[in-house]
């Protein structure tokens, strides 16, 4: 073999070698959302060959503030998130967005995600522990309950409650297809939450 091709299969084999250790790197900073607070969210990918199932990891979230000249990390935490999405919602009714980060998508494009509670008066994030396992999750604030509405082969709707940073299922379940019937079955099923306060 020449050195002109082996040169050229050196080339090739280089990039090949990069790219599969390549990190791919995701950093917000979150000023317009938590105002002269400092922080930053450094979402790190270091494996894209993962599906996210059976308590996978691929990728390393980290919030940081920097304030006054000092830097501190306030989450640091291994996760899974195929689309390295962040997005800020508030899921507590305190008027103050959280922090989604994407976890899986099934099949049936079902999103779930890690979701990070912002406590202004500490300055500080905890995250819910179970969120995770809720699909498409939405904030009702008049019922201050977390709605999954899934599709499926028949799409369903469930309900969920933070408790003490962890996710309380209500174990209700209805028919989620638009009907006169599935919304008769969603009033029931928030009147029924609503009596369990």
């Amino acid at each position: 073999m020449d050195s002109m091709k082996l040169t050229i299969l050196c080339i090739i084999f280089l990039l090949i070698y990069n790219n599969s250790f390549a990190q791919n790197t995701t950093i917000i900073n979150c000023d317009s959302i938590y105002k002269d607070k400092g922080i930053t969210i450094k979402l790190v990918n270091f494996e894209t060959e993962k599906d996210g199932y059976e308590n996978e990891k691929n990728s390393i979230l980290i919030i940081n503030q920097k304030l006054n000249n000092k830097n501190l990390v306030l989450i640091k935490d291994s996760i899974f998130s195929s689309a390295q999405k962040i997005e800020f919602k508030d899921f507590n009714n305190d008027k103050v967005k959280d922090i989604l980060v994407q976890n899986i998508s099934d099949v049936r494009s079902n999103w779930t995600y890690n979701l990070y509670l912002y406590n202004p008066k500490t300055n500080n994030f905890k995250k819910v522990i179970g969120f995770e396992e809720i699909k498409n999750p939405s904030y009702n604030s008049k019922h201050n309950i977390i709605e999954s509405h899934v599709v499926s082969g028949t799409n369903w709707a469930a309900f969920y409650k933070i408790k003490n940073f962890k996710v309380y299922d209500y174990n209700i379940e209805i028919n989620d297809d638009g009907s006169s019937k599935s919304e008769k079955e969603y009033r029931k099923a928030i009147k029924k939450i609503s009596e369990t306060k």
